[in-house]
């Protein structure tokens, strides 16, 4: 009894500093933020998952998110789509995480693919367990503002999974995707944990050459909505209207100084790429898609800068491209995800 509450003891402590590392309102940026790990804590969980249900709605209330000053809800949920055979046995499964777009309702993609994953694994495809999560619209990151994202993926909702059903819980057993600012959320985790998740697929991601900045934001001039939460992710100032800085591009020291600071997100691929390669941990897989009639014409070329910057830099990936829009490609999950995630994750535990 006494070992197991000193357990419990400590493995609150260690949950409590893997959301406390860059609390909101700690004044951090979000480039000075100590990264968050997996925690062997699990969140308080107000819906337990029930027995024999395929698509699971579960509600955790996190720890990581108090104190945001946007009003984002502590209780958030998550999406597990079980595989045909879960129910069958006592087998462990590999986790694929689905990060989902700004304004993208957050289960519907796991959801709305479980036909087509049912079809895949009935057909032969090596089963594994699909994920999705309420990231609202906070691009996957850690900030003063609208609290610590990043955190609260890492050290709840996968502990909650990996304590809550019969998963490897084993970064060679879980991928990561997602799809525009979850494309980029997947590429940017991926690349900051590879000691997390083996393998990454990036669709239509939010990614900028250095000098795409200003094209980009003549994009978003008509959605206030994007500016705004883009600008509370990474120039994050609790003392303007809309609690983050929007640079103007006039060339001024303090505008440019909140450039850099846009950069910091969808931008400064070579340095992320170099930060990745220092850890000396490379990703068994990197996968990205897009479409070459997206409106937004600085994710084809970001996501094209960058696939050919890591090749350059002797770092394999595959690139997917699709007469298309800004979209998921047309039986994405069937002939890019399945596959993609069957050929590099491991499935023996």
């Amino acid at each position: 009894m006494r070992k197991a509450a000193l357990f419990l003891f400590a493995a609150a402590l260690l949950f409590a500093a893997a959301c406390s590392a860059a609390a909101p309102g700690d004044g951090k940026t979000p480039e000075a933020q100590t990264q968050a790990t997996v925690s062997a804590a699990a969140p308080d969980v107000s819906s337990p998952p029930a027995a024999g249900e395929y698509l699971i709605t579960a509600s955790i209330e996190s720890k990581c998110l108090e104190g945001n000053l946007i009003g984002a809800s502590v209780k958030r949920n998550i999406y597990i789509c079980l595989p045909p055979s879960y129910y069958d046995g006592k087998k462990s499964y590999p986790v694929v995480y689905y990060l989902h777009g700004h304004g993208e309702p957050a289960g519907s993609y796991v959801q709305s693919s479980k036909f087509e994953l049912d079809r895949a694994f009935k057909a032969g495809a090596k089963e594994f367990i699909f994920v999705g999560f309420s990231g609202g619209t906070s691009f996957y990151v850690n900030s003063p503002v609208t609290g610590n994202w990043e955190d609260y993926f890492l050290s709840e909702v996968i502990p909650y999974v990996d304590g809550n059903f019969r998963t490897i819980p084993e970064a060679q057993s879980r991928g990561i995707c997602g799809f525009s600012m979850g494309g980029f959320g997947a590429i940017n985790l991926a690349l900051l944990h590879p000691d997390v998740f083996c393998a990454v697929y990036s669709m239509s991601p939010g990614l900028l050459k250095n000098d795409a900045l200003p094209g980009a934001m003549k994009t978003w001039k008509n959605d206030q909505g994007f500016l705004t939460n883009y600008a509370r992710a990474f120039a994050p100032n609790k003392e303007a209207e809309r609690l983050g800085d929007v640079p103007k591009l006039d060339g001024t020291e303090q505008d440019n100084l909140i450039v850099k600071k846009w950069m910091s997100g969808f931008g400064n691929l070579k340095e992320k790429m170099d930060a990745y390669v220092a850890l000396n941990k490379p990703l068994k897989a990197i996968g990205f898609s897009y479409g070459t009639n997206d409106a937004y014409a600085w994710i084809p070329e970001g996501t094209q800068y960058f696939s050919d910057l890591l090749k350059e830099n002797g770092i394999e990936n595959t690139l997917y491209t699709f007469k298309g829009g800004h979209m998921q490609p047309l039986q994405g999950v069937t002939k890019l995800l399945v596959p993609f995630f069957n050929e590099n994750l491991v499935y023996a535990n």
